[in-house]
C-alpha cells in the first residue's frame, strides 16, 4: 500500500510540474510573440467602419515601420475585442466610447487614445417622412441592441420631446437583420448607422432619411451636433510601457484622418479591400460621417456631456459611474 501511495503521489507531482513547465513554456512564448524583428507588434481590432481607416493608410504607408509591426483585423464582434483585450492578445480596439467607459469601469485597463467619429447615425422610415419624433407614436422603431448607444439615443431624444416609450414598439434586432427587415417593409422606422444608410436607401423604394440624430443633439447641446461615437482604445499596460510609440501612432492617426478628407475615392477603395462593400457606397457614405480629431479638452467636455446624459437616463450603459481621469490616455 505504501509503494502504491508513493507512486500515486509521484505520478501527481510529476503531472502538476509537467503543467507548470508548459505554463511557463507557453507564458515565455506569449511574451516573445509580442516582439517581431525586434520590433514591437501592435495588433488592432475593429469593426468595418471609417474609424479604421486611418489605421489602414498607415499599414498601406508602412509608417513607424522602424519601431513597430502594426496588424489590423477586421470584425464587428465587439466583445471578441474586449475579451482579447483584457487577455492581453491584442493592444488596441476601436470601439464605442461608451463600450470603452463600461469596460474600463469593470477593471479592465483600457485608455482612450482618441474619439474618432463624431456624426454617424439616422432615422429612416419607411412609407412616410417623420417631421419629428412625436410622428412615431403608434410606430415601430428597430435599434440594434437593447442598452447599447442607439437605445439610448432613441430613448433620450423621445422623452426629450415628449412621447411616451409605450407610445412606440421598440423592436431589437441586429444592424444587418434590422436593415433587411426594413428593406422588406415589415418595420416602420429604424435608426442605422453609415454606410448602412447609404445602402438601404438605395435598396428600399419607399424609405425617407427622416432625421439626422445629429442635427437632433444640437437642438438640446447649444447647436453643438458632435455626439462622441467611436473611439480608439489601447491597453493601459501597453501605452505605459511604450508611451512614445503610442504617442506617435495616435499622431499618424490624425495624418490619416486628413488623408481621408484629402482623398475620399482612395480612401473609398482601400475601404472595399478591407471591409467587402462597395467603394461606391463607402465614398457616398462619407457626407453623413464627422470622422475628426479634435483637441483634447474639447473632445473630453463633449465626452463629459455625453457620458452625464447617459448617467442619468442609462448608467449601466459606461458601467454605473463616470470613469476616472486614469480613462483618458
Amino acid at each position: 500500500m505504501k509503494i502504491f501511495y508513493n507512486k500515486k503521489k509521484r505520478l501527481i507531482y510529476t503531472a502538476l510540474l509537467m503543467s507548470l513547465i508548459v505554463l511557463v513554456i507557453s507564458g515565455t512564448l506569449f511574451a516573445t510573440d509580442r516582439i517581431e524583428n525586434g520590433k514591437e507588434k501592435i495588433i488592432i481590432q475593429s469593426p468595418p467602419t471609417v474609424g479604421a481607416l486611418p489605421i489602414l493608410w498607415m499599414i498601406e504607408n508602412e509608417v513607424l515601420v522602424e519601431q513597430a509591426n502594426i496588424d489590423i483585423r477586421i470584425s464587428a464582434d465587439h466583445q471578441q475585442a474586449i475579451s482579447l483585450i483584457g487577455h492581453k492578445h491584442i493592444e488596441m480596439m476601436v470601439t464605442g466610447v461608451n463600450v470603452g467607459a463600461k469596460v474600463f469601469n469593470k477593471g479592465i485597463d483600457v485608455r482612450l487614445l482618441n474619439t474618432n467619429i463624431w456624426a454617424i447615425d439616422y432615422l429612416l422610415t419607411q412609407g412616410f417622412e417623420a417631421e419629428s419624433w412625436a410622428d412615431l407614436k403608434g410606430k415601430t422603431l428597430s435599434l440594434p441592441l437593447k442598452g447599447g448607444p442607439l437605445d439610448f439615443l432613441a430613448r433620450y431624444f423621445l422623452r426629450e420631446n415628449g412621447v411616451k416609450l409605450e407610445d412606440v414598439s421598440l423592436v431589437y434586432k441586429p444592424l444587418n437583420s434590422g436593415a433587411k427587415t426594413f428593406q422588406l417593409g415589415r418595420l416602420d422606422s429604424i435608426i442605422l448607422p453609415e454606410p448602412l444608410v447609404t445602402i438601404t436607401l438605395k435598396s428600399t423604394e419607399n424609405a425617407y432619411l427622416s432625421l439626422d440624430l445629429q442635427q437632433e443633439w444640437a437642438k438640446l447641446h447649444n447647436g453643438d451636433d458632435r455626439i462622441p461615437y467611436v473611439g480608439l482604445f489601447v491597453r493601459g499596460d501597453f501605452a505605459e510601457d511604450n508611451r512614445e510609440l503610442v504617442e506617435g501612432f495616435n499622431q499618424y492617426y490624425k495624418q490619416g484622418i486628413d488623408w481621408v478628407h484629402n482623398n475620399p475615392q482612395q480612401a473609398a477603395e482601400l475601404a472595399e479591400q478591407y471591409f467587402g462593400m462597395p467603394a461606391g457606397v463607402i465614398k457616398a457614405s462619407f457626407n453623413r460621417i464627422n470622422l475628426n480629431n479634435y483637441p483634447e479638452g474639447e473632445s473630453f467636455q463633449l465626452i463629459e456631456i455625453y457620458f452625464n446624459e447617459i448617467m442619468e437616463l442609462y448608467p449601466e450603459m459606461i458601467g454605473g459611474k463616470l470613469p476616472n481621469e486614469l480613462f483618458y490616455f
